[in-house]
């Protein structure tokens, strides 16, 4: 009996050592369980912001928002990316390096996205800049402005086939002519397209235009360039509903705050509808006077920028092209 009992006490002993790691086991398995058991949305939305707009969604989030009041249990997460255009609130990083730069983040987002969720129909929203550089992954054909060489579409196959519905706004590479241009604009914008492109998904995208915008056209009222999502939100709206498969709207979905399996950066924003005031975020792209000023600073390769209001940049172009107004709001190396 004795030594039963002094066998008991052992045990005893050391029972909590071995029992102390338990409660860290247990937080493991939950933090594992919503990527390993939870439903994957319906519907997620990739917004991406306009240059010097603050992290987060920026002007795009009066479509985003409109997608999921309409689609309840649908997610979303902002692109994290620079927007920048040279001003010293983004880090001073030039335009053409921020579009590269969020060109490459939103292409990664999609695909890491779709491997976790390879059922989820996927909707884009890019606003300006944002425009910019979810045009260049959805339609390849690479980008002069952006320093984009490559002409593939940067996403696989898969999450190509996956994205159902695309949305830009005050697009800069926007060309008059395209099947999916919507508006006034019968020009093109700063770094528009060339006229004989054709995107892979044309069938996919609308891109809103109008003819007073500095920076989708030719124009040169900032105001017009703020105002797409309360001109155009429903409009867009609708186009989306088109393209979304019917059960998305009747699917049950666990629910309108958890990206669910997606990956752990996925950003999930409210159910509500508040558009963003037009006056609340700085124009996007970068203002510049029609003169350029005297080339200062390191060297700027070709095509990228040299010059805005709030632009604290180089001015010095490579050898072989110059620093080249584009219109009242842009000037490039060319």
């Amino acid at each position: 009996m004795a030594f039963l009992r002094n066998l008991f006490l052992a045990c005893a002993a050391v029972t909590p050592c071995l029992a102390a790691p338990a409660p860290y086991a247990a937080k493991q398995a939950r933090s594992l369980m919503p990527r390993q058991n939870a439903a994957c949305p319906n519907i997620h939305i990739f917004g991406s912001r306009e240059t010097t707009a603050s992290p987060g969604y920026g002007s795009s989030n009066t479509v985003v928002n409109l997608v999921l009041a309409a689609y309840p249990g649908s997610t979303a997460e902002a692109v994290d990316y620079p927007a920048c255009g040279g001003q010293d609130s983004c880090g001073g990083i030039a335009y053409g390096d921020s579009a590269n730069q969020g060109t490459a983040t939103l292409a990664k987002d999609i695909n890491a996205y779709y491997a976790s969720c390879p059922n989820t129909q996927i909707v884009l929203v890019g606003y300006s800049q944002g425009g910019q550089i979810t045009d260049n992954v959805v339609c390849g054909g690479g980008d002069s402005g952006a320093s984009i060489t490559s002409t593939a579409v940067p996403i696989s196959a898969g999450a190509l086939a996956q994205v159902k519905a695309v949305i830009l706004m005050g697009n800069p590479r926007y060309q008059y002519g395209f099947s999916y241009e919507v508006g006034t604009c019968k020009a093109g914008g700063f770094d528009a397209r060339p006229a004989s492109f054709s995107c892979p998904s044309a069938s996919k995208i609308q891109s809103y235009c109008d003819a007073a915008d500095p920076y989708c056209c030719t124009g040169s009222d900032a105001n017009v360039h703020q105002g797409y999502g309360a001109e155009y939100g429903q409009a867009a709206l609708k186009f989306i509903q088109g393209k979304l498969s019917s059960s998305a709207a009747t699917s049950a979905v666990a629910s309108t705050t958890k990206a669910s399996s997606a990956p752990s950066s996925t950003k999930v924003v409210a159910t509500s509808t508040k558009a963003v005031a037009s006056s609340s975020v700085v124009p996007t792209s970068v203002k510049t006077s029609s003169a350029v000023a005297s080339p200062t600073g390191a060297t700027v390769a070709k095509y990228g920028q040299c010059g805005g209001s709030g632009y604290t940049g180089s001015t010095v172009c490579a050898s072989g092209s110059k620093c080249t107004v584009s219109n009242s709001y842009y000037s490039q190396c060319l």
